[in-house]
């Protein structure tokens, strides 16, 4: 193999594989169950087992056709359409095949040990036993996800097709019933077509990959469990794949009126991690860790009449302190999440004499659990269903109230008031006054946005939508390095943790759990989040029916175009942003509200009607944010023209012949936003549209999005080139490049502690900084200023040190010696001249120089990738 390092991270995987995903039996009667597989060939499905893990199971795999299926590689695309006909034709050929290779499943191929399976349409075959004694249950295969598409058989019969986005959430986890084609009593082998169509993602079958079996059963609309077919006095429901058990008042077996007539609100009950139902005497012999305990479920319904207190509060607080409104209510309501049916508020008197209302939220608290590595479920915790948060931003004293109303009435406590002392806290970030083409903070400190972005995937690189495979856990690790090391820019979608708003107009208290720790993380840390916030965009790519807003959900819509249009659709959308304002809003880490990503499938009926409708959205956020966070309105220039205070620069995907060369890309961006005096955030600087050549990395591929270093990377050389440029081009945010996660794996954060250090001290704010041109004596090297009065910035990089000469090709830069630069300053004197190492962030040398008719001539060192200067002047 030519790389050893990667030869390294195969073999190392491939033993974490084998040591982590043993095949993992539920037992659920009987003598515990031997290991599968006493016949090697097959499973044995009998009543030792609820659920099978099958990762490690004897697999087999086939490709009929060689040649490689990659396509364009559109980010939104869910797949080719094939005909059916031709799947099914293609399952008769597998027939024929005599030579199986044995693999494994679980992870991304390449991850896996099978780089060579990627872009291609792989037949996989596993082979299963289901005893004659188990009829009468539902028997299910599940996985949570593939990519980018599988179609399944069992028996010769073909049973349904599963896609996934990779670009946008996933909606629901691979959940094929295999009940009416089970033979019991013999073999059955279950057919997997999986095609790979997306290069930049390599495919497989992944997360948790299992056999289970249930009882079958339907939900009531108040969540309890109805059993199809009474077979036993008690029965326990089992979660989380296994991990926990229903429970309540300590009890763990119910019967089947008990089950039927329970009040569970939607988010406990989590078909994404399976619920399966089981005589209870089936689990005495093996019995989950974890209990689901209903006792510590906060229900989503009151049926008392209207109250509310106030506890007592702390008579002083800081500026900018955190302060939860100690409240008690009762009312009466069905969803907590719908303000027709219950509105809580603060009303506030700020010392300055303004007003400001602040909505409290519903709230279920949770214990994080972890599940092996990379797994995670969240249990119940017992405590108050109602917060509320409020930050101050004035010294002085305030005077509040709370008000509820519900269908009742209207109730209202007693003023009471608290002081505000000075703090040491930075305050809120804000467009820049002095600057406005950078932000700062409300205490006058100046900010500059030090990336990697935030998209932490796991091993099998998720995008989003499933919180049992997005651990806190490991975010807090992974924003923990990312600080230490002086990143404080974070961009990624509030969906990342999946679905807030669901069916009937209820809050996933899961995902609102995990989003506010991780703003909350965020905020202790000192990285600040481009909000980017969209509940359409990544969505309607699986169909109208998925959403909320659907008829087919109870909805208003029957039409993509009417999500964007119809009063009722939008006055839902503002109900699900009026919970995460509430609940979000108060942090500081919040650095922009970015609502309304890219583009949208309304666009096709009326391009006007979706801009309307993402000003109006941003309009009402703008309404009721109290903090009033800057706003960035749609992508590129028309956000300043729509009243947004930042733009969002979205131009990288439209030069792809540039894209090889970062400098030259941010340069060219720069010549149509120079002239917006705003802040201006690259959310994806350092990204890749470039069609791969075909290489020893894989074939010829067009529209190549991630960037070359995912596949070679020798150094963040994207990163870091973006970095800088940024910087010397007044751009509010840098190094944005959304591949934070293999940046942090593979030790290139120091790019980021090198601009930290190269900042540390610095204002870019008070300062009024003017980018001026250099001069190089070398055609090959590119210089780059900042001026102010007294004071130069330059940064001078090697042409050839871009991530496709050096990191895709791995030619080292040519060395360029003996070269000079005259750098601008605005006054004659005498200047300390520092030269900065890019990568370490230490100043290598200092030296005096005095300036002739406002420039300093400078002799360069050697320079093979890039270096920096600081010039101040003395005297």
């Amino acid at each position: 193999m030519k790389n050893p390092i990667h030869f390294f991270i195969i073999i190392t995987s491939i033993i974490i594989l084998l040591l982590v995903y043993s095949v993992r039996i539920i037992a659920v009667e009987g003598n515990p169950p031997k290991e599968v597989i006493r016949n090697k060939e097959i499973i044995q499905f009998d009543n030792n087992q609820l659920l099978i893990d099958i990762r490690q199971a004897n697999w087999e795999c086939c490709v009929l056709k060689n040649e490689d299926k990659s396509g364009p590689n559109n980010m939104y695309s869910s797949g080719k359409k094939v005909d059916l006909d031709i799947v099914k034709a293609e399952y008769e050929n597998t027939v024929k095949v005599k030579k199986w290779k044995p693999v494994h499943v679980g992870r991304r191929w390449e991850t896996m040990g099978y780089p060579d399976l990627n872009n291609k349409e792989v037949w996989l075959h596993l082979k299963f036993y289901v005893s004659s004694e188990m009829k009468g249950y539902k028997f299910g295969f599940f996985c949570t996800a593939v990519d980018d598409a599988a179609h399944f058989f069992l028996n010769g019969t073909f049973l349904d097709k599963k896609a996934y986005v990779w670009g946008a959430r996933i909606p629901e986890p691979v959940n094929i019933d295999l009940t009416s084609q089970i033979q019991f009593g013999k073999e059955n082998l279950l057919a997997i077509r999986l095609s790979d169509y997306t290069p930049a993602r390599g495919g497989g079958i992944l997360g948790n990959v299992l056999l289970y079996r249930t009882l079958p059963y339907v939900r009531t609309p108040m969540g309890g469990v109805v059993l199809t077919d009474k077979v036993s006095d008690k029965y326990s429901v089992v979660l989380n794949i296994g991990d926990a058990l229903l429970s309540r008042d300590q009890k763990t077996a119910f019967t089947s009126e008990e089950l039927s007539t329970m009040e569970i609100p939607p988010y406990i009950l989590r078909d994404e991690e399976l619920v399966l139902v089981i005589p209870s005497e089936a689990i005495k012999q093996r019995v989950p860790q974890y209990k689901v305990d209903l006792n510590f479920v906060c229900q989503t319904y009151d049926k008392r009449l209207l109250a509310i207190q106030c506890g007592e509060l702390p008579t002083r607080v800081e500026l900018f302190d955190l302060m939860t409104i100690p409240l008690n209510l009762s009312a009466t309501y069905n969803n907590p999440f719908d303000p027709r049916q219950i509105n809580v508020q603060a009303v506030v008197e700020t010392p300055s004499g303004k007003t400001e209302k602040v909505a409290a939220f519903f709230y279920q608290d949770f214990t994080p659990i972890p599940i092996r590595y990379e797994e995670e479920i969240l249990l119940p915790k017992a405590g108050n269903p109602w917060r509320l948060y409020y930050r101050p931003r004035e010294k002085g004293t305030y005077t509040f109230h709370l008000i509820a109303q519900d269908r009742t009435g209207m109730k209202r406590t007693p003023d009471q008031k608290f002081d505000v002392t000075a703090s040491d806290k930075k305050g809120f970030l804000r467009v820049s006054k002095d600057d406005p083409r950078f932000f700062e903070f409300d205490n006058g400190e100046s900010y500059f946005g030090i990336g990697p972005s935030g998209w932490c995937r796991d091993t099998n690189y998720i995008f989003g939508g499933n919180t049992r495979w997005i651990s806190t856990r490991l975010l807090d690790e992974y924003y923990k390095r990312k600080a230490d090391a002086g990143s404080n820019y974070d961009y990624c979608l509030a969906e990342f943790f999946g679905r807030l708003y669901t069916q009937g107009g209820f809050i996933d208290q899961h995902v609102a759990w995990k989003c506010e720790h991780r703003i909350r993380t965020l905020e202790k840390l000192g990285i600040y989040w481009v909000t980017c916030y969209d509940d359409l965009c990544r969505s309607t790519v699986y169909g109208l029916n998925t959403l909320p807003y659907s008829e087919f959900q109870g909805g208003p819509c029957n039409r993509i175009e009417e999500l964007y249009f119809k009063e009722r659709s939008l006055e839902m959308q503002r109900d699900h942003l009026r919970y995460f304002v509430s609940r979000m809003s108060d942090s500081p880490a919040l650095m922009v509200w970015a609502i309304g990503d890219e583009g949208q499938d309304g666009n096709s009926f009326s391009r006007l009607m979706v801009r309307s409708w993402i000003k109006e959205l941003q309009n009402y956020v703008h309404t009721i944010d109290v903090y009033q966070h800057p706003h960035v309105i749609g992508e590129g220039p028309l956000s300043i023209t729509h009243g947004g205070e930042a733009i969002i620069i979205p131009d990288w995907y439209f030069n792809p012949g540039l894209t090889a060369d970062g400098v030259k890309l941010v340069q060219e961006i720069m010549k149509k936003y120079n002239r917006f005096n705003c802040p201006l955030i690259n959310p994806e600087g350092g990204m890749v549209q470039w069609t791969k050549p075909d290489d020893s990395y894989g074939p010829k591929s067009p529209g190549y999005y991630l960037s070359g270093e995912r596949w070679k990377f020798p150094e963040a050389i994207s990163f870091h080139n973006n970095l800088w440029i940024s910087l010397f081009m007044k751009n509010a945010v840098g190094g944005t490049e959304w591949l934070g996660h293999f940046i942090v794996q593979k030790n290139q954060l120091f790019h980021a502690t090198a601009m930290r250090n190269f900042l540390e001290g610095e204002s870019l704010t008070k300062p009024h900084w003017e980018i001026v041109t250099p001069v190089v004596s070398h055609p090959d090297l590119r210089g780059f200023c900042l001026q102010s009065e007294g004071n130069s910035w330059v940064w001078i990089q090697n042409k050839f040190y871009t991530w496709l000469e050096a990191g895709h090709y791995g030619k080292t830069p040519p060395v360029i010696s003996d070269s000079k630069i005259d750098i601008p300053v605005k006054k004659n004197g005498n200047y300390n001249v520092e030269l900065w190492d890019t990568r370490s962030g230490k100043v290598i040398s200092t030296t005096t120089v005095l300036s002739k008719e406002g420039k300093i001539f400078y002799l360069l060192p050697p320079i093979e990738k890039d270096v920096a200067l600081k010039v101040n002047i003395i005297d």
